[in-house]
């Protein structure tokens, strides 16, 4: 029976879902661990990917093309951003100050899928649940209204862009909170990269007319997926196998023309990541021009790079730390 292990933080690929939330594991401790060794700190997930041994225990996933018309809605039950607990090791300045942007109704309204990949169980629940019946017909439709919510687009880009600066300010009470692991750093860097993941959740591969991520999620290999972790920090794994796809390139390629006006992006990580993909699938795959991180960017990265103590050298808030195995 093949069997492929994933340790990751909330995103994307699940068959199993277990949530932890013990921030004594030794962050010496290599992973991947066994399931029930495993611990995360913070908002960690670990999701455990299983393939039966008969692909008939498994619908075939069915991923549908995009919808032709934007909702003006996301569909129900709506997941939403950090609804984890808030309160581990946050002051109370930046307790308060981040309850009051979770609950503000343009941040409701915006649902920034950078904070849904990174943060919200409610979207894990959806895409096990997705991934259990091979129907991604709610995941096609929640895609389509982040990638133009409501009440536009622009203006939930500034909105975002606006809570990024304010929460770096001291008047927010966040600023020693940034310096540590945790919700609040998870927070400002899913802030920063909104609007650049928003426009990547509407990417779509141009032979099949499907969103980029759906197809990512959905498939067998993790390797397009991991493209998606390199915005918050988590590097491409040395055993990566580039599928050499569109949504790939497509991918990259909006990370390097998004570079300048996301503030909380890893130039360097993400150069490292096209370095990889063109050595597999030929110069010019993805453009380089990905500026190394500002300070800002910098100091966010190194205080989420401590979260969980991966192996990888760089953990951080979105994607995943994936190991492959045949059992």
């Amino acid at each position: 029976m093949r069997t492929f292990l994933a340790v990751a933080l909330l995103v994307g690929v699940t068959r199993g879902l277990y949530i932890t939330d013990d921030r004594t594991r030794d962050p010496s401790r290599p992973l991947p661990l066994p399931p029930e060794q495993r611990s995360f700190g913070d908002g960690h997930v670990d999701l455990i990917r299983r393939q039966s041994a008969t692909s008939s225990q498994k619908p075939t996933p069915s991923i549908p093309v995009a919808p032709s018309t934007i909702p003006t809605a996301p569909p129900s039950p709506v997941p939403t951003p950090m609804d984890l607990q808030l309160s581990y090791a946050l002051s109370t300045p930046c307790l308060s100050y981040l309850s009051t942007l979770l609950s503000s109704s343009t941040f409701r309204s915006c649902l920034p899928f950078s904070l849904l990949l990174t943060t919200s169980t409610g979207f894990a629940s959806l895409l096990a649940a997705a991934d259990t019946s091979g129907n991604y017909t709610t995941l096609n439709t929640l895609l389509a209204y982040v990638t133009s919510p409501q009440p536009s687009s622009g203006a939930c880009d500034d909105y975002m862009s606006a809570a990024y600066a304010k929460m770096g300010e001291k008047s927010t009470g966040c600023t020693a909170d940034l310096t540590k692991r945790g919700s609040a750093v998870d927070a400002r860097m899913g802030l920063g990269s909104a609007g650049m993941m928003r426009k990547a959740a509407g990417l779509r591969n141009p032979d099949t007319g499907s969103w980029c991520y759906l197809e990512a999620v959905a498939s067998e290999r993790p390797d397009d997926l991991y493209l998606w972790s390199l915005p918050t920090g988590i590097a491409l794994p040395p055993s990566t196998k580039p599928t050499c796809s569109k949504c790939s390139s497509l991918l990259l390629n909006h990370y390097t023309t998004s570079a300048s006006s996301t503030p909380s992006l890893n130039g360097t990580l993400v150069n490292s990541a096209i370095t990889t993909i063109n050595g597999a699938c030929g110069p010019g795959f993805a453009e380089y021009s990905v500026q190394p991180p500002t300070s800002g960017a910098s100091s966010a990265s190194s205080a989420s790079r401590s979260i969980g103590g991966m192996a990888f050298g760089l953990a951080t808030a979105v994607g995943l730390s994936l190991t492959f195995g045949l059992a």
